[in-house]
């Protein structure tokens, strides 16, 4: 239980780093990436997946 706690917080964590991490990347840096303003929240849930 105490594992899968823990494995849940990194991956929340995760999340949080990748969102606040996108969000100051300018439109253009984004745009070239192919990531726009709007898949954010859904990139950073796939990175959150990964770890």
């Amino acid at each position: 239980m105490l594992y899968e706690l823990r494995h849940r917080f990194t991956r929340w964590l995760a999340y949080r780093q990748t969102i606040a991490s996108l969000r100051q990347v300018p439109d253009s840096t984004l745009a070239d990436a192919g990531i726009s303003r709007e898949e954010i929240r859904e990139r950073a849930r796939h990175a959150s997946l990964l770890r």
